[in-house]
């Protein structure tokens, strides 16, 4: 009976070698701290994320700047209304103040600005060219139903399967098309950080 050990015993056996690295566990909460202050920043703008990682002792201070910079850049998304585009601004912030080069972040983030506001242009032109399409179809339908039941009905274009898939596709293909664009701009961003 001795030869069966517990599975505690076999755990130790196999964890023996692995020692916890100490820096990169303070590597890892380190940028958590950069992650949260880019949280802040983008609820209220007015934080001084430069002072803050300036206030970190100089070995933490690019652990903390990688975490912060992550989070900001992944706010830089396709929008879905004009609202999501105010969060640019503290983002522009955030970026402008850990960058090399922050007159070139402010102008890459300005065109980004315009690239989302010609998105959501061209999001809702794309969803009123749809509906113009599918609008005599819709007419068609309420007479047949009102001759059917002699009850006068109201379609919604946006309850149609055939628009509901005619609009998904043509989003899919115009984020897609965005996105690319979005990705290219972040690794610009990227360089001069």
């Amino acid at each position: 009976m001795s030869e069966i050990k517990s599975a505690l015993e076999l755990a130790l056996e196999r964890t023996a070698d692995v020692k916890s690295d100490k820096s990169l566990i303070e590597a890892n909460e380190t940028k958590k701290v950069g992650m949260k202050l880019a949280g802040r920043l983008i609820d209220s703008p007015d934080v001084d994320a430069r002072g803050e990682i300036n206030k970190l002792d100089k070995e933490k201070r690019q652990w903390a700047r990688e975490g912060f910079i992550s989070v900001l850049i992944s706010h830089i998304s396709l929008p879905t209304q004009e609202t999501d585009l105010q969060r640019l601004r503290a983002v522009t912030k955030g970026l402008e103040a850990v960058a090399r080069d922050g007159n070139a972040v402010v102008t890459v983030m300005e065109q980004v600005e315009q690239l989302l506001r010609q998105y959501l242009d061209n999001k809702n032109q794309l969803v009123e060219s749809l509906r113009q399409q599918f609008e005599p179809r819709l007419r068609q339908q309420e007479q047949e139903i009102a001759q059917q039941t002699g009850t006068r009905v109201k379609l919604d274009a946006a309850s149609d399967p055939e628009f509901a898939k005619a609009l998904s596709q043509n989003m899919q293909r115009l984020q897609a098309q965005y996105n690319q664009v979005i990705e290219q701009a972040r690794d610009q961003l990227k360089s001069y950080l």
